[in-house]
């Protein structure tokens, strides 16, 4: 059986109409109800039963439409299968998210790829910047998304591919919360809680820097992740700068989000790899990742001139 007359078939059944089927397939209408006949007579049944009411399945036509549907999507799906092998696509890719840009265009890249690359295997872990990268060049890992910038990108190669905002979390009933945005000064002698430096090295120091300079301040307590940050300061023992999207999701009541003044703060993320481990799956996820990174820069670049 002719799988072009089947997909015909699946339509004009669909439509009951030659006319409507044939617009469909963007073939002339003779032409459709030429490839029915021989497709009828192929198969020695009739499927369509004519007449000036118009078209309806006969019951040898029900059961084609019940069969060849499914039987037409199993052809897409290995069809996208065998391209996506030919591209790359196809195998074990081994992907480690950063905590501090959970939920957002990483994940969103993640489903994406999983949906374009069927074949693909898939294995996601999540941790820091700085075991990602040690993951990365231990082969344990073949990508992972980390904070930018890092203190050492040797043997590593980076794609950049956006900012998030970052934002203060401090007690609610800290004087500070009286205000609707601070400004970095505003932080100066305050208790602050901090993740660790060895975490994410050149990330700390760029927060560091931006908001303290070299007046660096009183880190009273550090936490493991954004959950523990903000439950440090829910219970008082300080204020942190984190993550805006992380600090909407987890903000327990006993805190208060405060943004700064304009011009806001922000850091960059993206995606790393060994610049000496290279595959398939993972050659095809830095394609598909590649066009929001172009899109970043230029973005970035538009806005600095």
């Amino acid at each position: 059986m002719d799988l072009r007359r089947l997909s015909y078939f699946v339509v004009l059944a669909e439509e009951l109409n030659y006319r409507r089927a044939a617009e469909r397939l963007h073939i002339a209408q003779p032409g459709l109800s030429q490839q029915i006949k021989v497709l009828e007579k192929e198969l020695g049944a009739t499927l369509f039963e004519r007449s000036t009411a118009g078209v309806r399945l006969t019951g040898a036509g029900q059961v084609l439409l019940e069969e060849g549907t499914p039987l037409l999507r199993d052809v897409d799906r290995i069809a996208n299968r065998v391209r996506a092998a030919q591209e790359g696509g196809a195998g074990l890719l081994r992907i480690v998210h950063t905590r501090s840009v959970a939920d957002g265009l990483p994940d969103e890249l993640v489903r994406a790829f999983r949906l374009l690359n069927p074949s693909a295997e898939l294995a996601i872990e999540s941790a820091w910047t700085a075991k990602n990268i040690e993951m990365l060049r231990a082969g344990e890992v073949d990508a992972a998304f980390i904070r930018l910038p890092l203190a050492d990108m040797t043997g590593i190669e980076i794609l950049p591919l956006g900012r998030t905002e970052l934002v203060v979390a401090l007690p609610a009933d800290h004087d500070l919360a009286r205000k609707r945005t601070l400004r970095f000064s505003d932080l100066e002698g305050v208790d602050i809680v901090s993740w660790p430096r060895e975490q994410a090295e050149g990330y700390f120091e760029y927060v560091q820097s931006t908001v303290w300079g070299d007046n660096r301040p009183v880190v009273v307590a550090s936490e493991p992740d954004p959950e523990h940050l903000l439950a440090a300061v829910a219970a008082g023992v300080g204020v942190c700068v984190l993550d805006a999207g992380r600090a909407s999701r987890l903000r327990p009541r006993e805190v208060a989000i405060r943004r700064f003044t304009r011009p806001s703060l922000t850091a960059e993320f993206g995606l790393a790899w060994s610049a000496s481990r290279r595959s398939g799956p993972l050659d095809a996820f830095i394609r598909h990742c590649a066009p929001v990174s172009d899109a970043y820069r230029r973005s970035s670049s538009a806005e600095h001139q």
